[in-house]
């Protein structure tokens, strides 16, 4: 079995796959105040709950990680309490696509992953747009090579912000409104939220098509990819545990 850590600045996302399987998959805070055993054990606890199974079956690990903080905890982790040497997910190791990008190392695992599993899926050009704490636009070329891409802060990013820097403003959960005109502050602050991040995805991606001089599919992945990405005019497919199925695509190509 395969373990695949999916560890972002909001939550960490854990898979658990059997060959090209995903059999169960679970949310933890990405603490950074998280130690190895907190770690191991959480992981351990969630993973026999939700297969009803020993965790010693994993044989793989595999780490894919925008906190610098946390991936050497998971990384010691899986040496610990599942006594494999974990697969780290940069541009440093073998990949099963491109990169055309003048600095590589500046392409984020989950950016790396979520390429590899959208060309995957759709064999040609595409963008994979993944909704988290940023929003982040990938594009990947129909000789599937990563060539770049595009970051704007996430919905609650913006809305914590707004709240923080306006004195009379205040942080709202974000929902589809019932109407666009506000009738109260939240009503205002959630219709702003909602569709301001509707027209961006739409915006950006118009931008891109532009630029590429053709429309591609785009895939949608991320913690808040439900909540917006159907209202959207260019999303053609909404895929959750997209990133977790690029670690896992990755790390069986590491594999061979």
């Amino acid at each position: 079995m395969l373990l695949a850590i999916d560890i972002g600045n909001s939550n960490t996302v854990v898979g658990v796959f059997d060959d090209q399987t995903l059999l169960a998959h679970f949310r933890v805070t990405s603490s950074l105040s998280l130690t190895v055993d907190e770690a191991g054990l959480l992981v351990s606890s969630l993973f026999n709950h939700h297969l009803k199974s020993d965790a010693g079956r994993v044989s793989r690990v595999a780490v894919c990680s925008v906190v610098p903080r946390l991936t050497g905890i998971y990384e010691q982790m899986a040496r610990l309490y599942f006594k494999v040497e974990p697969l780290t997910i940069s541009s440093k190791i073998k990949l099963p696509i491109g990169i055309d990008y003048p600095d590589p190392a500046e392409i984020g695992a989950d950016r790396l992953a979520n390429s590899a599993a959208g060309f995957a899926r759709i064999k040609a050009a595409l963008v994979v747009v993944d909704l988290g704490t940023a929003i982040n636009f990938d594009v990947v070329s129909e000789k599937g090579s990563y060539i770049g891409g595009v970051i704007a802060p996430g919905t609650q990013t913006a809305g914590a912000g707004l709240a923080q820097k306006a004195a009379r403003l205040f942080e709202v959960r974000v929902e589809k409104p019932d109407h666009a005109i506000g009738k109260s502050t939240a009503e205002g602050l959630k219709s702003g939220l909602y569709y301001g991040t509707i027209g961006m995805i739409d915006t950006i991606l118009e931008r891109i098509f532009a630029e590429l001089g053709h429309k591609t599919p785009v895939v949608a992945t991320g913690g808040e990819a439900e909540t917006y990405c159907h209202a959207t005019k260019y999303v053609t497919e909404i895929v959750p545990t997209l990133t977790l199925e690029g670690i896992r695509i990755i790390a069986d190509y590491n594999q061979k």
